[in-house]
């Protein structure tokens, strides 16, 4: 072999092996790349299939705020309502339960809201005199009214006198609640 042939032959092996080297980089960068898309991907996933799950149940969710909403109705006032309306409804709610069933009410207070869990707890603190027959059934109206009505304490006392239906008649002291979501 002579000198130009094997200058030719040394040119072919280099640029072959610089060829060799360029495609051996290039393929080590596809599969990093690969490696990295996989690793990525692999963190998406998870979030991926929850966004799914709440795309697909987005109305169940819907309707179980809905039926949350009405069964919070039931128990409280809304938020936008103010603590004092609240608390004036509620004391002419009681006080009208009991004049209805013959039960004199002589006095009636609302007080201070307590907070609690989420909710506002309007009280109202009440004396009233009347047949035991009458006070049963203010309680049981009571107990029908929406939003609830929650008993915090009812004290009765006999007076040693009947009623016109020859029930005992009794003091009755009580407080009373009810609740209004906060905002």
């Amino acid at each position: 072999m002579n000198l130009l042939q094997r200058r030719a032959l040394i040119s072919v092996a280099l640029t072959i092996g610089l060829l060799l080297l360029l495609a051996f980089f290039a393929g080590r960068y596809v599969v990093n790349s690969h490696l990295w898309g996989l690793e990525v991907l692999g963190q998406i996933e998870p979030r991926h299939a929850r966004y799914l799950g709440l795309r697909d149940t987005g109305g169940k969710i819907d309707e179980a705020r809905k039926q949350t909403g009405a069964a919070l109705s039931l128990l409280g006032y809304p938020a936008d309502r103010d603590a004092a309306q609240v608390g004036n409804e509620l004391q002419q709610m009681v006080r009208r339960a009991m004049q209805t069933a013959g039960v004199a009410v002589s006095a009636s207070q609302v007080l201070d809201p307590r907070s609690e869990a989420g909710f506002d707890r309007i009280v109202v603190s009440l004396q009233a005199e009347g047949p035991l027959s009458g006070v049963q059934l203010a309680l049981a109206a009571l107990q029908a009214e929406t939003p609830r009505v929650i008993f915090e304490s009812v004290l009765l006392q006999a007076t040693g006198r009947t009623g016109d239906d020859g029930s005992p008649v009794v003091n009755c002291r009580m407080t009373v609640a009810t609740l209004r979501l906060q905002s």
